[in-house]
């Protein structure tokens, strides 16, 4: 027992337990291991297809852009896709579970209810990797699993900066108070509008004794503080753009719309002002998160695809990438 309490063996002890203490640290400092990176492969073949589901949605030849896009989504999918795999986030997931064992009810050819033994044989039959609806469920999963490491609350300086960088995007639209006279084309020859007009200005009419030589319109003549959206809802969007132009304080015209033409006087213009943080405080927080969670799958997808190399048959998307 004595050599159990001497000097030397105790060091050579001490040695031990600090060498595998600390390889043990940076071990899981380090994470676990790097997982296989197969290659993403896009054939030409994708790419047509690709092609077709987009021509199907929207009735329009995809871009070369458009086709790099389309390119980059399918293979942030894929990727994603194998990463809610890695994870296990398809064991005991109840969504894919259900949906393997409706598909199996169908494709079966034998008659069981039992839904485990639906189940293992969609699996057998590889439709936990191959169904576009489980693939689908499970690329959102991942998705909401990157965002949700990324949430958190901001801190009060946080938010004043990410406001004072976004203040424009809370500013109100500017606003302007009008007289309109309306001659509707139904009523009046092609070149009145104008004789009208030059006579407005040369008699220095003002605008509550001028809209009594027009037509009644749906809208009232005197308009107080509308917005562009508002004047292009009445009168449509060639007419906002000659009232963003005109001067205030003078008549303008003739502005046409779909009814007939105006003559306009701008009375009065009113710029929109961003608002207090405090007034908007809850939209900007959102707007705060709803980024910083979109950075969260960004970050995830990139580390994603600095692991798996790429092998994409798209001249449109090589070529975006070149530039």
């Amino acid at each position: 027992m004595r050599c159990l309490r001497a000097p030397l063996l105790h060091f050579v002890a001490g040695g031990t337990a600090v060498f595998c203490l600390v390889h043990a640290w940076g071990r899981f400092a380090a994470g676990p291991p790097p997982r296989s990176s197969a290659p993403v492969v896009v054939t030409a073949g994708d790419i047509d297809r690709l092609r077709v589901d987009y021509v199907r949605e929207t009735g329009l030849e995809p871009t070369a852009a458009d086709e790099a896009a389309l390119v980059d989504k399918a293979i942030d999918e894929e990727l994603l896709f194998r990463e809610a795999v890695a994870r296990g986030l398809d064991r005991n997931d109840r969504s894919v579970r259900n949906w393997l064992v409706e598909q199996m009810k169908v494709l079966a050819d034998h008659a069981t209810d039992d839904p485990d033994r639906l189940y293992a044989d969609a699996r057998a039959l590889g439709l936990d990797r191959t169904d576009l609806v489980v693939r689908r469920i499970l690329v959102q999963k991942m998705r909401l699993l990157a965002a949700r490491g990324a949430e958190a609350a901001p801190s009060d300086a946080e938010l004043a900066a990410f406001y004072a960088a976004h203040r424009a995007d809370y500013r109100p639209p500017d606003r302007v108070t009008l007289w309109h006279v309306f001659l509707a084309s139904s009523r009046h020859e092609a070149a009145e509008p104008d004789a009208l007009l030059a006579r407005l200005r040369r008699e220095a009419t003002g605008p509550e004794a001028a809209v009594r030589r027009g037509d009644a319109f749906v809208a009232p003549p005197h308009l107080v503080a509308q917005s562009p959206t508002q004047l292009e809802r009445l009168f449509g969007p060639a007419f906002v753009a000659a009232v963003e132009r005109g001067a205030t304080g003078a008549w303008i015209g003739p502005v046409a719309s779909p009814y007939g033409s105006h003559l306009v006087w701008i009375e009065a213009r009113e710029a929109g002002a961003p608002p207090p943080l405090d007034a908007v405080r809850t939209q900007v927080v959102q707007r705060w998160q709803d980024e910083r969670r979109a950075r969260g799958v960004a970050t995830l997808v990139a580390d994603l695809r600095r692991r798996h190399p790429l092998r994409v048959e798209s001249t449109a998307w090589q070529q975006r990438g070149a530039s």
